[in-house]
């Protein structure tokens, strides 16, 4: 390692030597590389953001947002010793520009005649779609459903749908506000379905079928989602959409598709505030207090049973 951080450097560029991610044959320690991340995104990426003249006004704790939502989300899944969690969750964070999953569970296989192959998969685990934001994104987001998809859940005719897609690409600020951006929202809807949908295949694991000498096998790659308790949804087009519901539906194990092992009975909740990004950062003060605040504020969407007190 040493060598070959001096070959990087002597090349002009900055080399950093982290604990190896695998020490052991299927055994990961991906802690302290995640670490020297989070820490060059702040010292290098988000100078650019003026976030470095910020640090020096305050005296606190600044991390990247995704991250600080999986911290939300371990905390609000684990609990304290004083505090009891919701248990394993999933939480979907749908913005302009990326669509992140965060899933809070072992997903390993539920029944004995599965085999699990690959690497396993970390409890805390994020994925973040770059080509699944409803607006940077919308011409990616339209090929991937289909123009017949996104046409069918706005109701917008095809010429329609192409036109406000073009809208978007040039001015991806453009929000339904005005009274001429009707049509936008319902095609927001659609986008937003799209994107969750995608996202979360992405995320969830998958079950194949072998047919051996002995019989049928069925084969796990990923992890299991299928009896995830709690799907939270967070990001402006879920929060301020008219149907929250049923986009969250999108996350559902479907019938159509039994080899994604997406969930199949969570309870929907909805950060209708947008404040898991700040209690991830509560929680590295006060984990019990930001729990607390999670409870009150992140409410079921419809019918089921509320997060507690």
């Amino acid at each position: 390692a040493h060598d070959a951080a001096k070959i990087i450097q002597c090349a002009g560029k900055e080399a950093i030597i982290c604990e190896n991610v695998m020490p052991q044959f299927d055994v990961l320690n991906i802690g302290p590389v995640n670490k020297v991340i989070r820490e060059l995104f702040i010292e290098k990426i988000t100078v650019a953001k003026g976030i470095a003249r910020a640090e020096a006004m305050i005296d606190g704790i600044i991390m990247p947002t995704p991250y600080a939502v999986l911290e939300a989300a371990k905390h609000l899944a684990d609990g304290t010793e004083d505090v009891k969690g919701l248990g394993d969750l999933m939480v979907i964070d749908i913005g302009g520009a990326t669509t992140d999953v965060h899933s809070i569970c072992e997903g390993v296989p539920v029944t004995g005649d599965v085999v699990y192959r690959g690497l396993p998969e970390p409890r805390c685990k994020r994925t973040v779609e770059g080509d699944m934001g409803v607006r940077y994104s919308a011409t990616t987001l339209l090929d991937e459903a289909g123009i017949r998809f996104i046409s069918k859940e706005s109701g917008l005719d095809e010429e329609r749908v192409r036109r406000c897609i073009t809208a978007i690409k040039d001015n991806p600020s453009l929000l339904p506000e005005d009274e001429d951006n009707q049509d936008l929202e319902r095609l927001d809807h659609a986008l937003t379905l799209a994107a969750v949908s995608s996202a979360v295949k992405r995320h969830a694991g998958r079950v194949e079928v072998y047919y051996t000498t002995s019989g049928v096998r069925y084969m796990q790659t990923g992890k299991d989602l299928t009896r995830l308790h709690t799907v939270i949804g967070t990001g402006g087009p879920l929060i301020n959409a008219k149907a929250p519901a049923n986009i969250l539906s999108q996350t559902l194990y479907e019938e159509s598709d039994p080899d994604s092992l997406r969930p199949k009975s969570p309870v929907f909740l909805l950060d209708q505030q947008y404040i898991m990004a700040a209690m991830g950062l509560l929680c590295a003060y006060d984990a019990e207090t930001a729990i607390h605040i999670m409870k009150k504020e992140i409410k079921p969407i419809t019918g089921g049973h509320s997060c507690g007190s």
